[in-house]
């Protein structure tokens, strides 16, 4: 009988996945142990504290000391083992935990192999350990250039951050993400709008719509890349417009709309804020644990596709629950580049359909809304929507050109399934907007073909007053939506950036609304555009992402690339932090050095700048009002002796 280590990354996931092994394969005898996550990190020694050998680009890896109980657990553990076998997580990251588990049993002559499956069910762990592979060294190299780049950048600009404005932190994907928010906020600061008339003809008792789309100058008007109508123009439009309204074109165009899509991270965490309002954070950790529960798949994925053997498995189920035939096969969404690491399962869904929202138990409330919304997703996604003929008429009058739309539903699709209470009925288009189910959508008064004349009394004429909108503030669906689409970022980096963003105080999160940005934000955003805007433009951050891919692929030389961005990113941060040494704020207390920024583990602080001459110790904070107000150290006062404990009484 063989002894088998089995060395996963959640302790959640143990006893289920022992239990799996030990049914399918008994002639094993299998130990099933967590490492809780990471082992170890890069230390924080030498040059600037990066724990790497510039010449080779090689980090120093140091144990996690909250981890010394877990890795002499493991060490123990594999000495009886004939094999161990590396479970971590199905990306980059759970390669690179993997690797670091096998090292330590470095120097011995233990098999290791590694296993990977995007589920926690008997048949998926089942069918890993039937295939175990070697540890992905790509994987690994692209995940340990990863995390080089990210302290490279991370370190030195936050330095050169904190000596020139007090702010502590700066990130490799987290500043283009504050980028993108402080641009959209400016925009909208600046936004001035414009009052404007909006003309149409409305007849409701014949559903007649019809909106001005072109002047006599064939320009279309009404739309914030072309021209607008003032009032005088109204009068003048309106006085020349008479009662017949002549139909130049008529065009009916068959659509289907298909709002549900396979969840990849991203898709999961915009519907998750705009449908049940939820952040980010805890949408992230309900999926954890409904992952490691079995419930759903792998939640951190690019991919928008279903396997094979699911999508016919769902077929089936849709098929016997539904009526009218809804299935059909998934919208396959078209991507630049496939992660070789983030795409190579599926996306999110639930292990088994079968397992119904009103069946599932789950305790957590929250946990069990995003099953639902994950349930309920899924199958949508797999059935027909709403479709029918969307129809089109163009009007002309005295030259002027208007515009009538009707959509005609024939087949509601997913849209006529009856209620569930556990469904939360939210659908959304691409733009975020709710989409309502119309069931009353009257056919207009018109024919259905070109060359007709409407008469149409001139009473029916409008004459609204409408303004210029500015655009949207990102929220955090939205935001999430723009840095995928951008290519900045990875399933695992959405979260960790809105939270460093919230953490440093850049920016402030309100629950289903748009994100607020700070004056610290601002500044730090001014600062590193200012200073470093080579390293952190969108253009350079996406070409990173890309980079790594490479990396990934085995198509790419990582050191001299890390190399060449440390270089260049070194001799720019000395001369600013040099420049960063005076100022032009006079010291108040010694009146011949000024003050500069100095490390805070709080609020920002500044000193005098020579203390190091003059031992001048004046400092002062930043207060929540953004004064500043020097600080007093206590008054040393001497202890009362410590009390001598009473002896115990010996009893007799």
């Amino acid at each position: 009988m063989a002894k088998i280590l089995v060395l996963l990354e959640s302790p959640s996931k143990v006893t289920k996945i022992q239990h799996f092994l030990e049914e399918a394969f008994p002639e094993n005898e299998y130990e099933v142990l967590a490492s809780g996550g990471h082992i170890t990190k890069i230390a924080d020694t030498g040059t600037w504290g990066l724990g790497i050998d510039l010449d080779t680009m090689t980090p120093k890896f140091v144990n996690e000391r909250t981890k010394a109980k877990n890795i002499a657990a493991i060490k123990k553990a594999g000495k009886n083992a004939d094999m161990i076998v590396l479970a971590s997580d199905p990306d980059r990251e759970g390669e690179a935990i993997a690797w670091h588990l096998g090292n330590i049993f470095e120097g011995t002559d233990k098999i290791i192999k590694r296993a990977t499956f995007n589920e926690i069910t008997k048949d998926a762990v089942v069918e890993s350990f039937n295939n175990l592979r070697e540890v992905d060294l790509d994987l690994v190299k692209a995940q340990l250039s990863r995390q080089m780049l990210d302290k490279i950048i991370g370190y030195l600009v936050s330095k050169s951050l904190q000596k020139s404005t007090g702010l502590m932190s700066a990130g490799r994907v987290q500043t283009p993400a504050l980028n993108i928010l402080v641009t959209r906020d400016k925009l909208i600061k600046a936004f001035k709008e414009v009052i404007y008339r909006k003309i149409s003809v409305v007849n409701e008792a014949e559903n007649i719509f019809l909106t001005l789309n072109k002047g006599l100058d064939k320009k279309v008007v009404n739309t914030e890349k072309t021209s607008f109508i003032s009032s005088e123009q109204a009068e003048e439009i309106i006085n020349s417009l008479s009662t017949s309204y002549q139909c130049s074109e008529y065009v009916a165009k068959e659509f289907e709309t298909r709002s549900f899509k396979p969840y990849s991270t991203a898709g999961l965490l915009q519907d998750g804020f705009s449908k049940l309002r939820l952040s980010a954070a805890q949408i992230t950790v309900a999926a954890q644990k409904l992952y490691e529960a079995g419930l759903i798949t792998y939640i951190r994925t690019d991919s928008t596709r279903y396997s094979a053997q699911f999508i016919k498995e769902a077929k089936n189920y849709i098929d016997t629950n539904f009526e009218n035939n809804l299935y059909k096969d998934p919208i396959v969404i078209k991507t630049k580049k496939d992660d070789k690491s983030q795409d190579a399962h599926e996306s999110i869904r639930p292990t088994d359909l079968f397992i119904t929202p009103e069946k599932v138990n789950i305790e957590d409330e929250l946990q069990k809304r995003i099953y639902n919304l994950i349930w309920w997703n899924t199958v949508k996604s797999l059935m027909r929507g709403p479709s029918g003929l969307n129809h089109r008429w163009t009007f002309m009058n005295n030259g002027y050109e208007f515009k009538q739309s009707w959509q005609e539903i024939t087949d509601f699709g997913y849209q006529a399934i009856k209620r569930s209470s556990s469904d939360e009925g939210i659908e959304l288009n691409e733009n975020d907007e709710e989409v309502v189910q119309n069931t009353k959508n009257p056919k207009p008064d018109l024919e259905f073909k070109t060359g007709f004349v409407k008469e149409i009394s001139k009473d029916f004429i409008r004459n609204d007053e409408a303004k210029t909108m500015p655009p949207n503030m990102f929220n955090q669906a939205s935001l999430i939506k723009e840095l995928k689409n951008l290519g900045i970022g990875r399933p695992s980096t959405y979260n960790p950036i809105l939270a460093k963003l919230k953490e440093r105080e850049y920016a402030i999160y309100h629950k289903g609304k748009a994100i607020e940005m700070t004056e610290k934000g601002y500044i730090a955003n001014d600062f590193l555009y200012d200073k470093f805007e080579d390293f952190f433009n969108l253009n350079y951050t996406a070409k990173m992402e890309e980079t790594l891919d490479e990396i990934s692929d085995g198509n790419y030389d990582y050191v001299n690339w890390l190399k060449d961005i440390y270089t260049k990113l070194n001799d720019r941060v000395l001369l600013e932090t040099e420049n960063a040494k005076t100022s032009d704020i006079p010291c108040p207390k010694c009146g011949e050095g000024t003050l500069v920024f100095i490390k805070s583990r709080f609020n920002r602080g500044r000193g005098c700048s020579n203390f190091t001459k003059t031992k001048c110790g004046y400092r002062e904070y930043e207060q929540p009002d953004g004064s500043w107000k020097e600080y007093i150290a206590p008054e040393k006062t001497e202890e009362t002796p410590k009390t001598a404990k009473p002896k115990k009484a010996i009893k007799k």
